[in-house]
């Protein structure tokens, strides 16, 4: 039987107090319970709240910290960051894109243009380490937040051990529960991000007319350090902003 603790925290749940706490700090700040620049409870209040130690809640606020939804103030507290009008993530985060966005509180939507079965192209065949012309499934994609594009990404998965049904589910879906349907969950990522302004990226009337974009190219990886998916993401300029906590 789980040993709850308070709030739904469970010391056997398989899933450390840290974490579990964190996710649920988070649910919280993105339902609103704070207003943006509200300061929330201290730790030794958020410890009586959960019923864990200090350092538990000081583990969970931090990693708040580096996704950007709070400001800790040195003597002062934790604070809720201001989000503006953009969708906030951090850098460093392992997760969907429409993921992040239902969880700051906007409907997430996925518009697929192509999704088609062809020849790795060079930089796929690298980026994958598959012989030339091996075949691959290649994905093009617009993301909405509350039915307003805010990215246009072009996807390409090494179709080994994928089944149709989680082809399909990549397609039309969340790539990250399709992978997890046949056990191909990535566990990591290597990622560039470019500031680039392009014509040709994008389509439709979602596409800017300046043609500015934040460029966020990554190679998934599995756990095996085998890669099983590589493609680029671009953000339409003032949509979208990433987070890096920095520290000494």
């Amino acid at each position: 039987m789980s040993i709850l603790l308070k709030r739904g925290i469970s010391r056997d749940s398989g899933v450390s107090l840290g974490d579990q706490v964190k996710a649920n700090l988070r649910s919280r700040i993105l339902k609103h319970e704070w207003d943006s620049g509200a300061k929330i409870p201290g730790e030794f209040e958020l410890a009586k709240q959960y019923g864990v130690a200090r350092v538990t809640i000081r583990t969970a606020l931090r990693s708040l910290e580096t996704q950007g939804l709070i400001d800790i103030r040195h003597g002062s507290g934790a604070y809720v960051a201001d989000f503006g009008d953009s969708i906030r993530a951090g850098l460093q985060e392992l997760k969907s894109i429409t993921q992040t966005i239902k969880e700051l509180g906007f409907k997430a939507g996925m518009l697929t243009r192509t999704s088609q079965i062809r020849a790795a192209t060079k930089s796929e065949s690298i980026d994958l380490l598959l012989e030339s012309d091996t075949k691959v499934l290649h994905i093009e994609r617009a993301i909405t937040s509350d039915g307003e594009v805010v990215a246009f990404s072009y996807d390409t998965f090494a179709v080994e051990g994928l089944t149709t049904a989680a082809i399909k589910k990549i397609s039309t879906g969340s790539v990250f529960a399709g992978l997890d349907a046949v056990d191909k969950q990535p566990v990591r990522a290597r990622a560039e991000i470019h500031a680039i302004s392009s014509k040709e990226i994008g389509w439709g009337s979602g596409k800017p007319r300046n043609g500015l974009y934040l460029q966020l190219h990554q190679v998934h990886y599995l756990r095996d350090g085998k890669p099983i998916a590589t493609g680029d993401t671009f953000f339409v300029e003032g949509k979208f902003q990433f987070i890096i906590y920095r520290t000494i």
